[in-house]
This record gives structure tokens, C-alpha cells and sequence, in this order.
């Protein structure tokens, strides 16, 4: 109820400005060109964004992951529906804010804590494409095959930032986009990282992250898979699903929780963890999930892709420690 008193308060904030700052025709004209923007938006960004999800298509003809589960079939461990799942508390809030602030500045960007923390899946990923090889056929760490030095990773979005306006109902606003970011790096092939190396990572991710958000490829893939859903055998929307996905690792999703504890039946909620399904043809789902000041993080995974999701969180908060003795260092030269 708190929650919702403050979307209609800002609501109604909001339509008071814009009422009272400009004249009738000023409104009319204002709202014409946000229409001329939108179509040109919905229109150029559409042929951009089809035009990248082809090329990724085209460029990611095999998932990395895909001789690992042909290995694992060989050896009988493939078993259908067997899931491995883990999660932990990764950081204060706080902490993951101050640090974003701070590679800002230093880089000049505007690194928000999602990018944070997709770069240190995607380090967690490679990390878990290198152990599998090493495992599979032992080689030189800078004669790998199946590491890729790209992967792309899944990311579900909530149209409405995951805001449901009064009298609207709870439906299904999610769309989704597929972006590439890095995959194995020098200092992974070393087998650790100097401070500057997970930086290096976070920046890649951070700008193949922001051309995808800024496009209405999220908006595409949600009425795309609604109508597919709606009209198209099970098995189309299966295979169509698994196609548009471009071969992607991992499937990330970011919810951002309550800012103080919850009650329940007068008993406090002390931690709050979601679990991702995993979509067709991903064989990892992660959840990064703020609640009471609390970042954590779940893992959901193929269990022949994961077959330690503890150690895959490890690696995750690996990355994690590594970006923040970088932020730590460049704060003291700042």
C-alpha cells in the first residue's frame, strides 16, 4: 500500500507539472514530437535491432556449452531435468553503488550495478567453459577451442521497470534482448586477473549493454513471443524461442527487491531469493536481487553445465572482490 501511494503521488506531481508549466498549445505540440520520436525511435531502432539479432544468429552458429553437454551425454551424466541450484548474499547495496560511482568517474560512463554484476557472471561463465575443457581434453591455456573469446548472455526486462500502475493488473510485461560481451580474456586464459583486467571486462559489458537497453528490442520480443504464444503450435513457439535466444550462455535477471524488511503473519522476512526458469536452450539462469539493503545472487543451472553452482558463485564473487580492489585503488588516486 506504501509502495503504491507513492506511484500515485508522484503520478499526480507529475501531471500537476506538466499542466502548469506549459500552455494548451505548447502541451499539443510538445506531445507531437514525442510521437515524431517515438515512431522514428520504434522504427530505426526495430531495423537496427533485427539486423543485430541476425548477425548474432549468424556469427554464434553453436552454444560453447553445447560440446560440453555432447561430452556429458557420452558419459551417461546428461540426465534430462536434473537441475543444480545455489545462491548467496554477494554485497551491501551500498557498497555495489559506491563502486559503480566510482568506475564512472574514472571511465567517464555511467556503469549502473546490472553492468556490475553481468560482468561478473560472464567471468563466472568463461571461468566454467575453461574448467569443463580442462576437464575434457587437457590443453595449453592459450590453445583452447571451445572458449570462446565472445558469449552471449539473455536479459529479461520488465517493460514498466517493474512498476504496476494503479488499476492495471499484474499481466506478463516482460520482453528480453540478446547481447554479446566477453568471453575469455587474457588474464582468465593466465588463470587469475590483475586489478585493471575485470575493469577492462566491465566496460565492454557496460557498453554492449547500453546500445541493447536503448533499443525497442525488448518491446519487439514481447509482443513477438505473445503472438507466437497465442497462435503458433507449442513446438513452433519452442523452436522459435530457442532460436531467437542467438545461442546464449546464460540468462540474467535483475530485480530490484524491497528497501526494508518485509512481514509476513508478523514474522520478519529476513532474506528474499527468486529463481530463474531456464528458457529454451540456456543451461544457466541467474538471479541478481537487491532486498533490505542485501545484493544476492541465485543460480539455477543444467547440472551437466554447473555441476558445482557453489563454486560458480564463488567465482562470481571472485570477480566481484577483484573490481573492488580496482574501485578501492582508483578512489585513493582520485
Amino acid at each position: 500500500e506504501e509502495i503504491r501511494s507513492d506511484i500515485e503521488a508522484e503520478l499526480k506531481k507529475w501531471k500537476r507539472g506538466k499542466q502548469g508549466k506549459k500552455g494548451v498549445l505548447r502541451r499539443l505540440i510538445s506531445r507531437f514530437m514525442r510521437l515524431v520520436k517515438f515512431m522514428l525511435w520504434i522504427t530505426l531502432g526495430s531495423a537496427r535491432s533485427a539486423f543485430y539479432q541476425v548477425w548474432l544468429q549468424l556469427t554464434t552458429r553453436t552454444n560453447p556449452f553445447d560440446a560440453v553437454k555432447q561430452d556429458a551425454e557420452k558419459k551417461g551424466l546428461a540426465m534430462s531435468g536434473q537441475r543444480a541450484i545455489s545462491w548467496c548474499d554477494a554485497c551491501p547495496l551500498d557498497e555495489a553503488k559506491r563502486m559503480t560511482q566510482i568506475l564512472s568517474k574514472a571511465s567517464g560512463s555511467n556503469i549502473t550495478v546490472n553492468d556490475l554484476f553481468v560482468s561478473c557472471i560472464s567471468a563466472a561463465v568463461t571461468r566454467q567453459l575453461i574448467e569443463h575443457e580442462e576437464f575434457m581434453a587437457p590443453v595449453d591455456a592459450h590453445s583452447r577451442k571451445r572458449v570462446a573469446r565472445n558469449i552471449n548472455v539473455c536479459i529479461p526486462v520488465h517493460l514498466r521497470g517493474g512498476v504496476i500502475l494503479p488499476n492495471e493488473s499484474l499481466g506478463n510485461r516482460i520482453g528480453a534482448f540478446v547481447t554479446r560481451v566477453p568471453g575469455e580474456m587474457e588474464h582468465d586464459a593466465r588463470g587469475g586477473g590483475t586489478p585493471s583486467c575485470p575493469s577492462d571486462r566491465l566496460m565492454k559489458v557496460h557498453q554492449s549493454l547500453k546500445r541493447s537497453k536503448q533499443s525497442p528490442a525488448p518491446i519487439l520480443s514481447h509482443y513477438v513471443a505473445k503472438f507466437c504464444s497465442n497462435y503458433l503450435p507449442e513446438q513452433w513457439t519452442k523452436n522459435i524461442f530457442q532460436r531467437a535466444n542467438c545461442n546464449a550462455c546464460v540468462a540474467i535477471s535483475n530485480n530490484r527487491g524491497y528497501k526494508d524488511k518485509i512481514h509476513m503473519n508478523g514474522m520478519t522476512v529476513e532474506s528474499a531469493h527468486g529463481f530463474l526458469p531456464l528458457p529454451p536452450g540456456i543451461p544457466i539462469g541467474v538471479v541478481v536481487q537487491s532486498y533490505a539493503g542485501v545484493m544476492s545472487l541465485s543460480v539455477t543451472a543444467e547440472k551437466w553445465a554447473v555441476p558445482d553452482p557453489d563454486k560458480f558463485l564463488r567465482w562470481c564473487l571472485d570477480e566481484y572482490s577483484r573490481l573492488l580492489e580496482t574501485a578501492a585503488k582508483l578512489e585513493k588516486s582520485q
